[in-house]
């Protein structure tokens, strides 16, 4: 039954389980997370799926995720952080290295990653964040760092803090409009499973990535539980972060969990609890694709109807 309680509005919705009796709340959003709905429901007595507000800032904050990164030796891109636009441009004019990644610090809806191919197009993206402020406060600190090529694949993981099951893989893609040549997008679409990872490769992930990152947040005090989310590169030097979310990525989610055989509702209880997680899969392939209104992800109009899905197959 949809309600009409903003998902950001933890006393709304915490006033709304009370009142409903709901026995468990499951906390998906990154918005939510970051803000401590999950906290907001433990702390009125309603168990909650997904991590605590300071263990959501693994996806809250670039900057947290890269220097955690940095400090317990989880491969990803180097990097620089400043609060200062023109240090940001100072530093690329110095490094003079094309692409440029430059990200938001904070929340961005997916879009808060500008890859430059030039100067004039990292000062417009500086001057953008920092100072125009399309992102708001996420851009009051930016990271910049190099460029990765390889291909991507996303890896998901159900995790109490100590556990850590992954799911099947998948690969989705960002930028809008045919062969790649639109701008970042919070993704176009998805599929699953990704035929270019080893089993090795596979492996070290987990190892070296997703469990390695999951003991991290322990050691930090911020143990984390939920889904955590890598976004994954194969490079040439083996296989590194790009992001990490602490919730189910979208558009990823669309063509994983209808893999999954497993009774979710049965792994969420388990994940809050601290129980062993058994996940089984179905072995087909998924494909998902995404429909935006024209102009997305600059502005566009909502609302518009979707038609014409009778004539798919």
């Amino acid at each position: 039954t949809p309600v009409d309680i903003k998902a950001i509005d933890a006393e709304g919705m915490v006033a709304f389980a009370k009142k409903e009796g709901i026995d468990f709340a499951v906390v998906t959003p990154d918005d939510p997370l970051v803000l401590g709905m999950a906290d907001a429901m433990e702390e009125a007595g309603v168990p909650a799926f997904g991590p605590s507000k300071k263990a959501a800032q693994i996806e809250g904050s670039k900057v947290f995720a890269k220097n955690l990164m940095k400090k317990y030796g989880i491969p990803t891109a180097k990097y620089e952080v400043f609060d200062d636009p023109g240090k940001v441009v100072e530093y690329i004019e110095r490094e003079n290295c094309f692409p440029a990644v430059i990200k938001a610090d904070g929340l961005a809806l997916g879009k808060g990653v500008v890859i430059a191919k030039n100067l004039e197009e990292a000062k417009g993206a500086v001057h953008s964040i920092m100072e125009d402020k399309i992102f708001g406060k996420s851009g009051n600190q930016v990271v910049v760092e190099e460029f990765l090529t390889g291909k991507e694949v996303s890896v998901l993981a159900f995790t109490d803090s100590h556990t850590v099951s992954p799911m099947v893989s998948s690969m989705d893609h960002k930028r809008a409009y045919d062969g790649d040549r639109g701008p970042n997008t919070g993704g176009m679409g998805a599929y699953s499973p990704v035929p270019f990872i080893s089993e090795d490769e596979r492996r070290f992930a987990l190892d070296n990535i997703m469990k390695k990152t999951a003991a991290a947040m322990v050691l930090e005090g911020l143990p984390f539980t939920g889904v955590l989310y890598g976004g994954l590169m194969k490079t040439r030097d083996g296989i590194k972060v790009i992001e990490f979310n602490a919730r189910f990525g979208d558009p990823e989610t669309e063509v994983v969990l209808p893999r999954l055989k497993s009774d979710i509702v049965d792994i969420f209880c388990a994940v809050a609890a601290g129980a062993d997680t058994r996940l089984e899969w179905h072995d087909f392939a998924t494909l998902g694709v995404v429909l935006a209104s024209k102009g997305y992800p600059g502005s566009y109009e909502k609302g518009y109807e979707i038609t014409g899905t009778e004539q798919v197959d």
